[in-house]
């Protein structure tokens, strides 16, 4: 399905773009949609896709978009989001480009949500939200990416997004779209099969950005370092993260190479539990074979964290 910030949806059709000669430009918004994309697009003609925020990056939670990223948007003929609310920044478009038809496709929009909050030790499966991408309730979680089996469901959304666009390349979206898919899949459930297998599940994760993994895989995350990200814990949060990491007989602790790991190294010197390094892929090398190679790295040290 497809979102426009503004007035009426603008019909694009093969026939233009072969008046044209122009090649469909596609811009994502951030890293991990960028590298889905460019595996759906595969080595298509006609077809451009770039990416909007740096690599470099991380989480889009309070970018503000430069000039030259408007630019770069309006001249997009399709804007490839996460959704789930973690774009605020495409607020920005709406507000300044009122006289562009910008068409949105939110990869993430088939993803049954998340909370953000930790509940008893467990994720909270939130209620259906509204995923265009418009409704920023911090309560939503917006990392669904960083689980392979919901990174399948969203690359084929992308391809239905870009079928829609260019039905005359439909075969080959489809076919490059279901080739990976399905290697995410395969991936996601020799993952959770390891979990499964494992006698004790329970960690302690950096942030909230491993629940939609945790999920599909079976992971049990019993609490994180970061409630919000940045934001180091305080001594007495500290003492309780020890206390729960003692209470609940956690296996392993995990941090991310997005951020210090000071804070966690030393709640495992605390307690005596080892640490990991699991990547969720919020900043990385921007190449289409980026995700694969960080998910399977990620399948090798949770093989180690649980043995």
């Amino acid at each position: 399905m497809l979102s426009f910030c503004s007035g009426e949806p603008t019909v694009w059709t093969p026939l233009e773009a072969a008046e044209t000669r122009k090649p469909l430009r596609i811009v994502c918004t951030i890293l991990p949609i960028y590298v889905l994309t460019l595996n759906v697009v595969g080595r298509s003609p006609g077809v451009q896709v770039d990416l909007l925020l740096p690599a470099h990056q991380g989480c889009p939670h309070n970018y503000d978009l430069t000039p030259g990223d408007l630019l770069k948007m309006v001249r997009a003929d399709l804007i490839v989001a996460n959704g789930l609310g973690l774009e605020g920044f495409l607020d920005q478009v709406s507000r300044k480009t009122r006289q562009n038809k910008i068409p949105i496709l939110y990869s993430a929009e088939k993803i049954q949500p998340i909370s953000n909050r930790p509940v008893q030790g467990h994720f909270r499966i939130g209620q259906k939200a509204e995923t265009g991408g418009h409704d920023h309730q911090e309560k939503i979680n917006g990392h669904a990416w960083v689980s392979p089996k919901a990174a399948a469901v969203m690359v084929r959304t992308i391809a239905d997004g870009l079928i829609a666009l260019t039905p005359q390349q439909a075969t080959e979206f489809r076919a490059n779209a279901e080739r990976y898919a399905r290697k995410l899949e395969d991936l996601s459930e020799a993952m959770k099969g390891w979990v499964t297998k494992a006698r004790n599940n329970r960690v302690l994760a950096f942030h909230d950005d491993l629940a939609y993994f945790a999920r599909d895989i079976g992971l049990n995350i019993v609490g994180v370092v970061q409630v919000q990200a940045g934001i180091e814990p305080s001594s007495r949060e500290l003492a309780r993260l020890m206390t729960l990491i003692k209470d609940r007989q956690v296996a392993a602790l995990f941090s991310e190479p997005q951020y210090s790991d000071k804070v966690v190294r030393t709640l495992s010197r605390e307690t005596g539990i080892p640490f990991f390094e699991l990547d969720p892929l919020a900043t990385g090398n921007p190449r289409a074979d980026a995700y694969e190679r960080a998910m399977e790295k990620n399948y090798k040290i949770l093989q180690k964290a649980l043995k």
